[in-house]
């Protein structure tokens, strides 16, 4: 629940994010460093009416969105995306480079978020009405794709361990796979899924793709936790070293961990 005492007199302490999903929006924040200070609102999106309407029917509802925080990330979730080398990557390019990897579409605008510790850009689509709405009504927003941060934080992570390591990050009817070394990303990419095998088929080619060690190299997966353990369940048949990760957060927040994800705990404690 959003706390009572957000007001906009005292709005500057929080870092906020909006998490833009296919079927809602996620309104969370905290303060750095106060303990009890977690909050999250879930609000659905009407698919009956266009995307823009949507959210501003959730906007008019609550007058929080329009105040000054310390920060503001709108998180796009399982939106079309593509990852460009800096060293190859130039701005007026950006359409050229995201079109060229999914179907022209003249409803998205391409977004770029910069990756620094990769090197690289995250070029993502968000529906042109809803960013230029979210542009104009909130104060500051960053605009970020749900992957960054995990990347962020398996790159730190890598540098820690020798063994290769590979994430799957499951929603609804996707996967986002990811796989790192001594911090290189060696491999990213997202894919539609219709059941368990179609998973386990994703992974043992990308276990070929990335030479991938099927007994010490790691495997974790991050979801719904039955989905997840079913998919282990198969997947341990073939890889040695597996977890199904539980989102956790540090001690200072409020421990409401069944409703958060892993990125969303990436962009706290290790940012973009």
């Amino acid at each position: 629940m959003i706390p009572d005492k957000l007001t906009a007199d005292h709005s500057d302490k929080y870092k906020v994010s909006i998490r833009l999903m296919p079927d809602g929006l996620s309104f969370w924040g905290y303060i750095p460093d106060e303990k009890d200070s977690f909050f999250m609102e879930t609000f659905p999106l009407d698919n009956d009416v266009p995307a823009v309407e949507a959210v501003k029917k959730i906007f008019f509802q609550y007058p929080g969105f329009s105040y000054a925080y310390q920060s503001f990330y709108v998180i796009s979730v399982a939106a079309p995306y593509t990852i460009v080398s800096d060293s190859m990557f130039r701005e007026n390019d950006k359409d050229r480079f995201f079109f060229f990897c999914h179907p022209k579409d003249k409803s998205l605008k391409t977004l770029v978020q910069p990756v620094k510790t990769l090197n690289a850009s995250i070029l993502f689509g968000m529906d042109r009405e809803v960013y230029a709405f979210l542009l104009r009504s909130l104060v500051n927003p960053q605009f970020i794709y749900a992957l960054s941060p995990l990347l962020v934080a398996w790159q730190k992570k890598s540098l820690l361990v020798f063994p290769k390591l590979m994430h799957i990050v499951v929603h609804k009817d996707t996967i986002d796979v990811l796989c790192v070394e001594q911090g290189n990303l060696l491999f990213v990419n997202s894919y539609h899924f219709d059941n368990h095998d179609d998973i386990v088929y994703f992974i043992m080619y990308i276990c070929k793709q990335t030479g991938f060690n099927q007994l010490d190299d790691y495997l974790t997966i991050s979801g719904n936790k039955a989905f997840c353990e079913k998919v282990l369940s198969i997947i341990n048949k073939y890889i040695k070293q597996t977890a199904c990760l539980p989102p956790t957060l540090k001690d200072y927040h409020v421990a409401i961990d069944n409703e958060l994800t892993l990125d969303m705990i990436a962009l706290i404690e290790c940012g973009v």
